[in-house]
């Protein structure tokens, strides 16, 4: 019940793709389909679709072989189904990656300054005049790595806390205090951080070598030095100094006792590219510029919270120019917090939020998390927003600021009982979405609003925002949706469903429809105590609108009018289509 999918078709419609251009394939209409079919329904199944259709349109493998990536992300969908029995905190992230994926296709497609920041931080040719001439590729290219990516590493976290979690059982027989600290040591650890020489390493590494003189003091066929290399390049930071606290990081992990998976994912990006570039024959620029930028943003979407924020680095909030892919993994990697599925001990008592309602704009980022069941921490929403403000410069992207809020549909649905009539008659689809269709109208409104009055600010940027009449508003108004569609002689179904799909309705029904929507309107407002009064006031319910349909004015009627309009569109807000009624 977010506008995702409209963003998603935004960034698709300005998406080249140099192999549909270059030799006809359709790879954007099969990347295109298997987001929105996502979208429409967030399974690990279409989830797979997705990975498949972007690592098959961008398949750096040997000819023959199957699609290795596919079967990587495989292994983390394994660990995580089958593995997670011993650990209290754990929640899916092979979905959880595609969303982040999508999230940021986006923000890109919403956001200019977005844009601007990775088009200046990649702007100049001569760095790598290999990257896409197609509109808007070298970003989908390099993101899709960052994203689909930055949790394969995840495996070797589970391991380690399963390790604790099983010692903490095993020792705790005594009741003592004292619990047994484990951590994971690697004797070989060269041989992950390591990329086989395929061809000769001063030909692969020549053109990069040549470039900066600081390459000097790193190894180019290791991914950690690869890695300090390009946060030197990128965040101004001693190279000597991220090399040896990234050559030192394995052994600060132990001592501690966590792991940072977007170490171990970094490593892995880096040898499996490093030596499949070099096996398929491709040119050495691939893997030093786009695989080198995403690999080094999956190491910073924990790195730079947990070290270069930290002494003896002490780094303020990112910049969206320092490391564009960086700060957009990070953005949706913490945005992300819907339809996450609890495999852990703890985490499968907690509350979740199933869905999330998302606005994005040139200069503004609202977004509502909605538990289907319970009702999300009272600090979630104050808490999110710290960490935010903490690890990146919103104002690069958010002039006018950013906002999370939670809703309960639990709570929604109290109010939703009001509108029980005595014969309890309605279509049983539309009674079992009510509360979405309410959010739905609600959020569609604001989107219209913007529309309307760009540099106007929204009276109420979430449903959460509103008084508890304007929610039984939305509430009235989306139960009158049943006698809108009996009017028009159609119905609503799930998407799927059998007969004629109605995406518009004719100029006729919709004043009809709107000049009965107005007079509920009117009755529902006048039953709940509103009067007539020339100038609003909600706090005092007084409305200048109690009037009949005629004596508004044009800009109030498109108002009403717009609620028949939209109905095919909130329909498929909600996962339902507007259908003709079969005997017509």
């Amino acid at each position: 019940m977010n506008k995702l999918q409209n963003y998603a078709n935004d960034f698709f419609n300005n998406l080249e793709v140099f192999e549909d251009i270059a030799r006809g394939h359709n790879y954007k209409a099969y990347m295109r389909q298997a987001i929105l079919e996502f979208l429409d329904n967030e399974t690990k199944e279409t989830a797979f679709a997705v990975y498949q259709t972007f690592f098959d349109s961008y398949r750096i493998t040997l000819a023959g072989d199957a699609n290795p990536f596919i079967d990587l992300l495989d292994v983390l969908k394994g660990y995580e189904e089958n593995a997670a029995t011993l650990i209290d905190k754990q929640r899916d992230h092979y979905i959880h990656s595609v969303n982040v994926f999508i999230l940021g296709l986006c923000v890109y497609s919403q956001n200019n300054n977005f844009r601007q920041a990775f088009a200046k931080a990649n702007m100049n040719k001569s760095d790598y005049p290999d990257s896409y001439d197609t509109k808007n590729e070298e970003f989908f290219y390099r993101w899709g790595l960052a994203s689909l990516f930055h949790d394969v590493g995840y495996p070797v976290e589970i391991i380690a806390r399963q390790i604790n979690k099983f010692m903490a059982f095993a020792t705790d027989v005594d009741g003592g205090e004292v619990k047994v600290i484990s951590h994971l040591e690697f004797e070989n650890f060269d041989e992950l951080n390591s990329i086989a020489e395929v061809i000769n390493k001063r030909a692969f590494t020549r053109s990069y070598y040549e470039k900066y003189d600081s390459c000097a003091y790193v190894d180019l066929l290791k991914p950690i030095d690869l890695l300090a290399h390009k946060i030197h390049l990128s965040l101004g930071v001693d190279l000597k100094e991220i090399k040896a606290a990234l050559d030192n990081f394995i052994h600060v992990m132990a001592r501690f006792g966590f792991v940072d998976h977007g170490f171990y994912s970094a490593l892995i990006v880096l040898k499996w590219y490093g030596h499949l570039i070099q096996k398929s024959g491709y040119k050495p620029e691939y893997f030093f510029y786009p695989v080198l930028d995403s690999a080094s943003a999956i190491l910073l979407h924990n790195y730079y919270k947990n070290v270069l924020m930290k002494p003896p680095f002490s780094l303020g909030a990112l910049e969206a120019q320092t490391h564009p892919i960086a700060y957009l993994l990070i953005l949706c990697d913490e945005l992300q917090e819907w339809n996450r599925e609890a495999y852990g001990i703890v985490d499968k008592k907690r509350t979740h939020a199933g869905e999330a309602s998302i606005a994005i704009s040139d200069n503004r980022l609202e977004i509502t998390y909605i538990a289907k069941k319970g009702t999300l921490p009272e600090k979630f929403s104050t808490e999110k927003e710290e960490v935010f403000t903490k690890l990146l410069c919103m104002e690069d992207l958010f002039a006018k600021g950013f906002s999370i809020g939670c809703e309960a549909l639990d709570t929604i649905g109290q109010l939703a009982d009001k509108f029980k009539t005595d014969d309890g008659v309605s279509p049983r689809p539309l009674l079992d979405n009510l509360e979405k269709l309410a959010m739905a109208i609600h959020e569609l409104y604001n989107q219209k609003q913007l529309e309307r009055y760009p540099d106007k600010p929204l009276e109420y940027p979430r449903f959460a925002d509103l008084t508890e009449n304007l929610k039984y508003s939305n509430l009235r108004q989306a139960r009158g949706i049943v006698d809108k569609l009996d009017m028009t002689g159609c119905k609503m179904m799930p998407k799927g469903s059998k007969g004629d799909i109605i995406k518009e309705f004719s100029q006729e029904v919709i004043e009809a429809a709107a000049i009965a929507e107005h007079e509920a309107w009117m009755r529902e407002r006048l039953e709940s105590g509103w009067v007539y009064g020339q100038k609003k006031d909600a706090a005092k319910k007084i409305s200048p609108y109690i009037v009949p349909y005629e004596k508004l004015s044009e800009e109030i009627k498109e108002l009403d009018r717009d609620t028949i309009r939209n109905i095919p569109l909130l329909a498929s807000m909600i996962g339902m289509s507007v259908y003709r009624r079969e005997h017509l």
